[in-house]
């Protein structure tokens, strides 16, 4: 038999990818593609590059890579190959250092946990400020049966078999994953065949890390004896993200006529509306309870729900849960109260007028009007964290004001295809519950121009065409 050309290959992984990438890429202008250097990341420049000079995919792609600088040499090493790589395949390229090992530190997390949220923070901002639609990363099919795996051994509910999503809001940013009907072995696979190179992090082969004992371990040991598992534990992922979505339309319906107090520090639902509830969906509303409040579901555990649950059945009494959460029952309602002692917004607006400094809260906010003949734009873009923006003036209505979040805010992120609810914006955007809570509305008289200190509007953006800047700046009183 004559032996398969890299081209056959190429065509295979190629209409895999591309059945999904289709449906993930429908209107969308600009694709960031999440390349770290190793073969699945590589596989999927590679091919995507050939769908679009195929002329089956329209749109540009952009390569982003993240050096989390935890291998000296190495992890530098895996930057200018990601670097070359995009020079080869003709896409521009974006690469940013970031300090796991810092970071980790500072919030007292893993080295795993920590380097996969600055990435996924990284990877957001890097969209938005080159005007992609979306990440592209490239978890494929083995990815998504390790994960459910991971998440059995740890416990899970049925959200949690939903594994690996194809579309998710992280960050503020949309992430899409066009690899998951692709193995691990194919991708390796079209490699090979198609004299592809890439990098060998060595630290894949640390059993230490959780992920990659299930990954080496367990799951050659799972496959050997459970005949076509991964598989199976794709089809199990679909069914659980169908159910999940059931019950998730479910709790949103409840929550729509119980909720009887809405503050940004507190929900009160009516009893009544939850006593029919089957426990799976009571867990659904009680989550989207804790996510309308800001609060981090990371230390939730099942243990928590069954708690809350079981409160249904008292007239009177009261749970201390993760986040400064303060769950009460009494006279027929069910309530949760944020008990965090934060500076709160002040329920009116302030003007802010070009050159003048003003408080609005826990912020001090100023206002300058600058040149653009006078400053290196290019500079400020790579230099900027999130307390700074500069909008094009020409495009700003009448006054600047400051104001709290309103119901029915929506703009349009910088880098979005189209606008959010402000609200929901800064759910996805998963910060930490401080963050949004003293986040709030620089707005002009027509328009918000900047959800702060989070994400500028797209309207407001400068352009080549700009000619006069408006910084508006933030600081943190004391």
């Amino acid at each position: 038999m004559m032996p398969l050309c890299g081209d056959f290959f190429m065509l295979i992984l190629g209409d895999k990818i591309l059945a999904d990438a289709q449906g993930l890429f429908e209107g969308v202008e600009r694709v960031l593609l999440a390349v770290s250097g190793g073969a699945d990341s590589v596989a999927m420049a590679h091919v995507l590059a050939k769908l679009k000079k195929q002329g089956r995919l329209s749109c540009e792609f952009v390569v982003g890579h993240v050096n989390h600088c935890l291998r000296g040499a190495e992890s530098d090493g895996d930057e200018d190959f990601v670097q070359q790589l995009a020079q080869a395949l003709g896409m521009p390229v974006v690469a940013v250092s970031v300090s796991v090992t810092e970071y980790a530190k500072e919030e007292k997390l893993s080295i795993e946990t920590a380097g996969r949220i600055l990435r996924l923070k990284t990877l957001a901002t890097m969209a938005a400020e080159h005007d992609c639609d979306c990440i592209a990363t490239a978890h494929h099919k083995d990815d998504l049966a390790e994960t459910i795996v991971h998440r059995l051994m740890r416990g899970t509910g049925y959200r949690g078999l939903c594994g690996v999503l194809s579309v998710s809001e992280v960050y503020g940013g949309r992430f899409v994953r066009p690899m998951l009907a692709v193995r691990r072995a194919e991708i390796i696979h079209h490699c090979k065949e198609n004299s592809i190179h890439w990098r060998q992090d060595a630290s894949n082969a640390n059993v230490d890390f959780t992920r990659n004992r299930i990954r080496h371990t367990l799951m050659p040991v799972l496959e050997a004896k459970f005949e076509n598992l991964v598989d199976r534990l794709a089809d199990l992922s679909q069914a659980a993200r169908g159910f999940s979505a059931q019950s998730e339309k479910h709790a949103y319906d409840i929550l729509d006529t119980a909720i009887v107090e809405h503050q940004p520090s507190r929900i009160v639902l009516q009893k009544a509306c939850l006593e029919n509830c089957p426990p799976w969906v009571f867990y659904d509303v009680v989550r989207n309870v804790l996510i309308l409040l800001d609060i981090g579901l990371r230390n939730y555990t099942q243990k928590h729900f069954k708690a809350i649950h079981a409160l249904m059945d008292q007239e009177k009494a009261n749970l201390s849960m993760p986040g400064s959460i303060q769950v009460y029952t009494q006279k027929g309602v069910l309530g949760f109260q944020d008990e965090t002692n934060a500076l709160c917004l002040p329920s009116g607006s302030v003007i802010l007028e070009v050159g003048q400094s003003v408080r609005f809260g826990p912020w001090q906010v100023s206002c300058q009007l600058l040149n653009r003949e006078g400053v290196d734009v290019e500079r400020f873009l790579e230099t900027k964290d999130r307390f700074v923006e500069w909008f094009d003036a020409d495009k700003i209505e009448g006054s600047i004001e400051l104001r709290a979040r309103q119901d029915g805010d929506r703009f349009r992120p910088i880098g979005a295809k189209g606008e959010k609810k402000a609200g929901r914006f800064l759910i996805d955007a998963q910060l930490d519950a401080n963050t949004k809570r003293q986040a709030f509305i620089v707005a002009d008289v027509e328009k918000i121009l900047w959800v702060a200190p989070v994400r500028m509007s797209d309207f407001v953006k400068i352009s080549p065409q700009t000619r006069h800047i408006v910084e508006i700046r933030l600081s943190k009183l004391k």
